[in-house]
C-alpha cells in the first residue's frame, strides 16, 4: 500500500530567500509534503510550474504575477491547475481582493503560525479556498456577500440543515479541509463531499467559502483571535503550534451548542 503514496507537491515562489527557506523548513517537517521547486517571482517561476505541475503554489502577493500564473496552468491541463496561495507581509484589502480575482484560491500573512501553513496548503490541495483570519474578518466586515436578512434568514436556512452537516459546516468555517473534516468526524472523505454539496444546495450558496461566511457571520461558529504580536512576529519557523488547539476546541464548541 506504501507504494501507492505520493506526496503533496508544493511550489514556492518569492523574492526573499530567507522567505522561502523558512517556508520550505516548515513545509519540510511534514511527511506528506514535499517542495519540488522554489525560485524567484519571474519568467523562471512560470517554466517551473509548467514543468513540475506542483499541486499547490505558495507565491509573492504580486497581482499581476498571480494572474500570469493561473491562466496558463489553468488551460494548459484542465482539471489539474494548482491552488495558488497568495503570501502577503500587509494584510491589505487590495492585495486580497486583486488576488483572488487574479484566480488565487488562498490568502496567508508571511507571519501565519506553521499549522496555519500546513493547513492553507491541505485545504487549497483538497479543493477548497483558505483566507486567514484576519483577513476573513475584514472581508465579513467590509462586504455584503450573503443576500439580505429579508431575503433569506441565516437562521431558517442553517435549520434546515442535519446535525451531521451542521458539523461539516462548522469545519468549513474553522478552515478544515475535507480531509480534516472526515478524520475529526470519523467519516470517510466521499461522505464529507457529499455532505458539503448537500449543504450547499440547501443554503443555496454557490461555494464553501460563502458557506463559511454565512456560519461565521451567523455566530455557529467564532474564529479565533488573532495571534499576539510577538506570536506572530515568529512567523512559520515557529515551533509551537498553538493555532490548531484553538481551532479544534471551537470546532467541540460550535458542536456541543447545536
Amino acid at each position: 500500500m506504501m507504494d501507492d503514496f505520493r506526496a503533496l507537491e508544493v511550489m514556492l515562489v518569492d523574492n526573499e530567500d530567507l522567505v522561502r527557506r523558512g517556508f520550505r523548513q516548515a513545509l519540510g517537517e511534514e511527511p506528506d509534503i514535499t517542495v519540488v521547486a522554489d525560485t524567484r517571482v519571474g519568467e523562471e517561476a512560470l517554466r517551473m510550474a509548467e514543468l513540475r505541475r506542483p499541486q499547490v503554489i505558495l507565491v509573492d502577493a504580486e497581482c499581476e504575477f498571480v494572474r500570469k500564473l493561473a491562466r496558463p496552468l489553468g488551460t494548459a491541463v484542465p482539471g489539474v491547475a494548482p491552488g495558488i496561495i497568495v503570501l502577503t507581509s500587509n494584510a491589505l484589502d487590495s492585495h486580497l481582493l486583486g488576488s483572488l480575482k487574479a484566480g488565487a484560491r488562498g490568502f496567508l500573512l508571511k507571519s501565519a503560525s506553521q499549522d496555519e501553513l500546513i493547513s492553507a496548503v491541505r485545504a487549497v490541495a483538497d479543493g477548497a479556498a483558505f483566507l486567514c483570519p484576519t483577513m476573513t474578518r475584514r472581508l465579513i466586515d467590509r462586504f455584503e456577500i450573503l443576500p439580505p436578512p429579508h431575503e433569506r434568514s441565516h437562521a431558517v436556512a442553517l435549520a434546515s440543515l442535519s446535525g451531521r452537516e451542521t458539523q461539516v459546516l462548522c469545519g468549513i468555517a474553522m478552515g478544515r479541509s475535507n480531509q480534516e473534516i472526515a478524520h475529526e468526524l470519523h467519516v470517510t472523505l466521499a461522505t464529507v463531499k457529499s455532505h458539503v454539496s448537500r449543504i450547499l444546495a440547501k443554503l443555496e450558496l454557490p461555494n464553501r467559502m460563502h458557506a463559511a461566511l454565512m456560519a461565521q457571520r451567523s455566530g455557529l461558529v467564532h474564529l479565533p483571535q488573532p495571534p499576539r504580536a510577538k506570536q506572530a512576529a515568529a512567523g512559520p519557523l515557529s515551533s509551537g503550534r498553538p493555532s490548531r488547539a484553538r481551532g479544534q476546541a471551537g470546532l467541540v464548541n460550535a458542536r456541543t451548542t447545536l
